[in-house]
Order: structure tokens, then C-alpha cells, then sequence
């Protein structure tokens, strides 16, 4: 049983998949729905007009891996890890400074774990609140080559360290430059220190096979994902904004959700874990994505009412026991109890009639 169903059900679920509404090819072919079919109840959305999805033709799915595919891995590598240089002359802190710095934190005149940069230095710009209140703000005006005191208390509540959660401490923070970021250089040295390999050569073999394992892994869902785009774009959707802009929070929530767990504002997640876009550039994705996520059921939904698709009571219990095998469920009773029959049922319906678009279909 295929994972998909999750999506199916549960729309704004992670974002896997791009697209726009209101797009359609202007040729209709002679499997095209010349009624608008029946609306489904669940969204105001609805599709207009049902596009082709018998023998629909889409670009056969290649696991070879390009250089430029390569070069892409090696650039965002470069680019995660760029080299420092000293600003030579500047030696007062201001904010929007990165600077180079060692520091201790001390509990009741004790050091405290995981406040401490161990002597390796640490890279620190000003004004990026990756550190707690007032630790950040106590280094603008300082001077390079001196160690300050910093009386800080963290917040309460702290969820990195609950422990720490509302307690006075004392970094001691040692100041040894004012840097700004330059390119690194692609060398045997930077591949040792940044990955798992131990030189240039080792880590363009081992990356090469781990995206042509990775193509491999994704080749059937990429092959549907491209099959139902086809079916998309030759259909005619009626998106409601409402809808769509609940469905682009719900994306925005739990992406701000996945920040909070790792301590982090949003713009601070956003600059760490999702190649440093901007907030608005993340909520214009997560629309694209969530428009893309309800049209795909708004489409499979269309599919199965025009072929009179459904889910026998074998079929059920087969798919349900399938599902229950897959997620470590207790028993299939137990899923069921989780999810909801209905749940499960609407996610098998799915997955029958995406496989019935799915294997009509023509690799060109």
C-alpha cells in the first residue's frame, strides 16, 4: 500500500509538489469531460471541466544523474560553508556585524552544557537572534581583542534547555575579529572538513551514487506526480481563494511548527533549513504547493466519479491491513481507530484511481 493516500486526505501536509490554479491546454482531446462533473462537497473549489486522463502522455522518468546535478550539490555546499575574512581597520562591534568570537556560559559561577564554544570559535552576525536576549545586543559597541561579561537570563519558557528556562548566567565572551563571508574554495581540504569524504574525487563518486539512488527510490512517484501535472493542466479548475489561503496557513503552520521544536523563529529557519528565503518567498511556494495539493484531489476525486471508482469491502480490508503492516500499527483495528474508517477508506479510493490513470499512461 502506497503512502500517498496521507496526501490524499490530509491536505495540507507536507509540502512534496508545485503547480498553479486556473492553467489548461486549449486543445481538448475526445476523452475530455464535456459536463462539469459533480463538485465534491468537502471544498468550494471545484473542477469545471475534466481534462484527459485515459493514455495521458508525460516525459518518461530518467535516474541519470547530470554534472550540473552535481555541481548544484557542490555549490550549496560552498555556499552552507563559506570561508571568513578579518575587516581590516574595524574593530568597534555594530549590529549587523559577523564576528568571531569563543565564549562560557556559567550557571552559579559553573560552566553548563552546551554554552560553551570549546575554544573552536564561533561565527556570530549581529542581529540574527540565533543566540538568547540581550547576548547578541551586549557585544554592539565592544571591542575586538578584549573579553566581556555577559548577566543574561534565559527565557522561561526555553524549550532547547528547560533546565535553563528563567535562570541568571554569566557569558564570558571573547572577541577576536569583526569577518565578513567570502567564497570558499573547492579543495581535498574543505571536502574533509565538511563532509564524509576525503577528497574531491571520493565525494563526485559518492555523490553520483547516492542521487542516482535517490532517483531510483523516487522514479514511480515522480512518474505519477508527472501523469497527474498532464492531467492538470489540460483541466479546468474554479479555485476558491478562501480555500486556498486557509490551506497555504495550515502550510505556513506547520513549517513555523517544525521552527518552534527546533527553538527558532521563523526567519531563522528559514535562513538555516530552507536555503535562506525570505518569509514571503516561503508563503508564495507554500501557496504554489498548496494550490497543486487541492487540485490533484480535486482532479482524482473528478476521475473516480466519472469511471464510478470505488472501494469494495475486500478491497477495504485489504488496503486497511496493508496500512496497519506499514505504519506499526498494533492491528489493523487499531489504525482504523486511529484514522477513521472514512480516513482510510477516502485514501485507498485515491490510490485506485490514481493507479488507474497511472497505468494507462504513455512514457514519451
Amino acid at each position: 500500500m502506497k503512502k500517498r493516500w496521507i496526501l490524499a486526505t490530509l491536505l495540507a501536509g507536507a509540502l512534496i509538489l508545485t503547480g498553479g490554479c486556473g492553467g489548461k491546454k486549449e486543445v481538448e482531446t475526445k476523452d475530455t469531460q464535456e459536463q462539469t462533473t459533480e463538485e465534491n462537497a468537502e471544498y468550494k473549489s471545484k473542477v469545471v471541466k475534466l481534462g484527459n486522463y485515459k493514455g495521458v502522455e508525460a516525459e518518461a522518468v530518467s535516474t541519470e544523474v547530470t554534472e550540473e546535478e552535481i555541481q548544484a550539490e557542490i555549490d550549496a555546499l560552498l555556499a552552507f560553508y563559506p570561508d571568513t575574512q578579518p575587516i581590516e581597520g574595524k574593530t568597534i562591534i555594530e549590529d549587523g556585524d559577523t564576528v568571531h568570537i569563543d565564549f562560557v556560559g556559567k550557571l552559579d559561577g559553573e560552566p553548563f552544557e552546551g554554552g560553551d564554544s570549546q575554544g573552536a570559535g564561533y561565527d556570530l552576525t549581529i542581529g540574527s537572534h540565533s543566540f538568547i536576549d540581550g547576548f547578541e545586543e551586549g557585544l554592539v559597541g565592544k571591542e575586538v581583542g578584549s573579553t566581556y561579561d555577559l548577566n543574561l537570563t534565559f527565557p522561561d519558557p526555553y524549550k532547547k534547555n528547560p533546565d535553563l528556562a528563567g535562570k541568571d548566567v554569566v557569558f564570558e565572551v571573547t572577541v577576536h575579529g569583526i569577518v565578513e563571508y567570502v567564497d570558499a574554495e573547492w579543495t581535498d581540504e574543505f571536502v574533509k572538513k565538511y563532509t564524509e569524504y576525503d577528497s574531491i574525487e571520493a565525494y563526485m563518486e559518492g555523490t553520483r551514487t547516492v542521487l542516482e539512488d535517490e532517483k531510483e527510490r523516487n522514479r514511480s512517484s515522480e512518474w505519477e506526480y508527472r501523469v497527474i501535472q498532464a492531467v492538470i493542466e489540460d483541466t479546468e479548475f474554479d479555485c476558491d481563494e478562501e480555500e486556498l489561503e486557509s490551506l497555504t496557513d495550515n502550510i505556513m503552520q506547520e513549517y513555523e511548527m517544525y521552527a518552534s521544536l527546533y527553538g527558532m523563529e521563523m526567519a531563522d529557519f528559514l535562513q538555516y533549513y530552507m536555503n535562506g528565503i525570505s518569509e514571503e518567498e516561503f508563503r508564495q511556494q507554500a501557496r504554489e504547493r498548496a494550490e497543486y495539493q487541492l487540485k490533484n484531489q480535486l482532479v482524482i476525486d473528478a476521475i473516480g466519479v466519472a469511471e464510478n471508482i470505488s472501494v469494495t469491502e475486500e478491497a477495504y480490508q485489504e488496503g486497511l491491513k496493508g496500512l496497519a503492516e506499514q505504519y506499526g500499527a498494533e492491528s489493523p483495528e487499531a489504525f482504523e481507530e486511529q484514522y477513521g474508517r472514512e480516513t482510510v477508506e477516502a485514501g485507498i479510493l485515491y490510490d485506485k484511481t490514481l493507479d488507474f490513470v497511472v497505468d494507462q499512461a504513455v512514457e514519451i
